[in-house]
């Protein structure tokens, strides 16, 4: 009997199907929604700074604020947005979607080498449907490229030592460390050679002739960046390199006194990063938690030499992954910041021990496998009762989202998701999908071929987040958006690049990334231009700072205020025309030409000599 097109490509062509399904988890979406946080449009502006104002080096992201981080990301938002001649929020995702792609079809190709098919297959798809990795995945940030790097070095130097047993320099290593370096700083370099060179320790090689091979693998790694380096403290000075130090050994070793206009934030204890690895993994977690119920406890616990053994029994892919997974998740319990996004060149090598154990559970104890696709599969359900129900008007989302909680900014958030989801061609070939995919489950969990409900399980939930992300996630993230009221205000006065102000000391104000954005980066700093007029965006709670400061050098006239339902700057955002009160020219220009001249040190400018 012919097999299916399907059975074809899972059984004859999995790197097609994985390459497939990637596409069509990741890129198919990254253009439909807006940006909702102040991460994204924070790091797109930065593309926008290189497109719009040549700033390839040290773009600027808001006002006169450089990027926190090196630009070979941003580098590849511009890149991709020079067809079109703008940033869009497709073009600054699509670079995360594609490190996601790569990252996927590079672990298969890897553990597939060194594995059994089916269990590269398995870890593959479990890093398709971790919440982590999809999330990061079709998102505007630098992680999904740092992560796709650090683990392709990684691969790189396993197969250095497995081919060539460290002899010869590995010229594709310290260019795939080099790139990492410039997406997120030494990190890229760091974290895969401690691995390797901890591995190679391992493997009872030599610590000197280890050393001796890194350092020129350091030294050539290093050639782009430094490069980079050089000509953005040549274009930043003092300023960029108080943010490098911040940003690199700040986070790490949690300095304070940092000469910095933020707070690096993220400061978490020692057991963030294993509650985060949990969420990250969702629904592998759930499968995990429900084995525990089907296990034998009657077995002994195995000691230290039993441990031993059975380590020594692992092939050497498989010590390497144990290794990597183990090293990378303790070294990012070091720093005082710490976020889940960080622990993701991990997530392939965890996946290698968790597709090992699921296949095991899926065969010596199928009840857990049963389980687990019946609950994916009726969240699945309930999912598209809610969604027809809701798109057909048979149920209100927001009157029994208020039989849970009376939190205002979750019952708005459910209200613009709802105002904004509506049946058309896509809604209604998404959820079809998704159906038939949920007739396959429940037909496969009546028969006893295991495996069959397990793919079958994984068929329906990568179709469940596929649905969410065509209709759900784009209605609720344009329905909080702060896009239509850019596109409002620009209408309505006349905004140039040369008179848009604001405040920018995150210490004392909120910035408001995403309006910056949709207002193409135009941002002026108003503490510094002291603009003799112009147009001013500041948060309600803010403004009386802002008056007390400057109420008597400034005149501020309201134009209007918008509810901000944004995840980005503060809840309502005011806009005022100001001009500087007549007579206060000549005192701002005074002691602004007396600043500039202590600056230099000098007693004799001519400048001070004047006055």
């Amino acid at each position: 009997m012919r097999p299916s097109t399907l059975q074809y490509l899972y059984l004859q062509k999995p790197l097609t199907s994985l390459i497939i399904i990637s596409v069509i988890s990741s890129v198919c979406w990254i253009g439909m929604s807006d940006f909702y946080t102040k991460g994204e449009p924070r790091e797109a502006s930065a593309a926008q700074s290189m497109l719009n104002d040549n700033q390839w080096i040290l773009p600027e992201i808001y006002a006169d604020e450089i990027a926190y981080k090196p630009p070979f990301t941003h580098w590849a938002m511009a890149v991709f947005s020079l067809p079109q001649g703008k940033v869009t929020p497709f073009t600054s995702r699509l670079p995360s979607a594609i490190a996601f792609i790569v990252l996927i079809c590079s672990s298969f190709i890897f553990f597939g080498k060194h594995l059994k098919i089916q269990n590269a297959l398995l870890i593959c798809l479990i890093l398709l449907t971790s919440f982590e990795l999809h999330r990061a995945a079709i998102t505007s940030r630098v992680d999904m490229m740092l992560t796709s790097l650090i683990v392709y070095g990684l691969i790189q130097l396993f197969n250095w030592e497995e081919r060539k047993k460290l002899k010869g320099f590995p010229l594709a290593i310290p260019f795939i460390l080099g790139l990492a370096t410039l997406v997120k700083g030494p990190v890229g370099i760091v974290l895969p050679l401690l691995v390797a060179g901890i591995y190679f320790l391992v493997l009872r090689y030599n610590f000197l002739k280890i050393t001796s091979k890194f350092l020129l693998i350091v030294l050539a790694a290093l050639i782009l960046p430094a490069v980079w380096y050089l000509f953005a403290y040549l274009t930043g000075g003092k300023e960029f390199l108080d943010l490098v130090y911040a940003e690199n050994f700040g986070r790490f070793f949690g300095s304070e006194n940092l000469n910095i206009q933020y707070d690096l934030g993220h400061r978490e204890s020692f057991g963030y990063n294993f509650i985060t690895l949990a969420g990250g993994f969702i629904p592998w977690t759930l499968f995990l938690f429900i084995s525990l119920f089907g296990l034998n406890y009657c077995k002994k616990i195995p000691n230290i030499k039993t441990i031993k053994q059975k380590l020594s029994t692992l092939s050497k892919i498989e010590l390497f992954a144990l290794l990597a997974a183990l090293i990378i998740i303790l070294f990012y319990c070091i720093p005082v910041s710490k976020r889940s996004v960080y622990l993701m060149p991990a997530y392939p090598f965890i996946a290698v021990f968790m597709a090992r154990y699921i296949l095991y559970v899926t065969e010596y104890h199928p009840k857990v496998g049963r389980i687990f696709g019946f609950i994916i599969g009726f969240i699945a359900f309930l999912v598209v009762f809610i969604a027809v129900a809701t798109v057909f008007h048979k149920i209100d989302p927001v009157e029994i989202t208020g039989l849970f909680t009376q939190h205002t900014k979750t019952l708005n958030d459910v209200a613009a998701t709802v105002q904004n989801l509506h049946f058309n061609f896509l809604f209604f070939i998404l959820f079809l999908f998704l159906i038939c995919t949920l007739f396959i489950l429940f037909k496969n969990l009546l028969k006893k071929n295991h495996i069959k409900v397990l793919y079958a399980t994984i068929a329906v939930y990568i179709t469940l987040f596929v649905a969410l992300d065509g209709t759900f996630l784009p209605a609720f993230k344009n329905g909080v958006s702060i896009k239509p009221f850019a596109k409002q205000i620009q209408k309505k006065y006349p905004l140039d690049e040369n008179n848009m102000f604001v405040m920018n000391n995150l210490l004392e104000y909120s910035n408001m990334y995403g309006l910056n954005f949709y207002l193409k980066n135009r941002f002026h700093n108003f503490e510094k231009e002291q603009s003799p007029e112009g147009y001013f965006f500041v948060g309600k709670e803010s403004f009386e700072k802002v008056l007390k400061k400057y109420g008597k050098t400034y005149q501020f006239r309201f134009l209007e205020e918008y509810m901000n339902k944004n995840r980005d700057g503060e809840r309502i955002i005011q806009l005022y025309h100001f001009m500087q009160i007549k007579g206060q020219e000549k005192i701002i220009e005074s002691k602004e030409m007396e600043k500039r001249a202590c600056e230099k040190g000098s007693r004799n400018h001519p400048l001070i000599e004047e006055q």
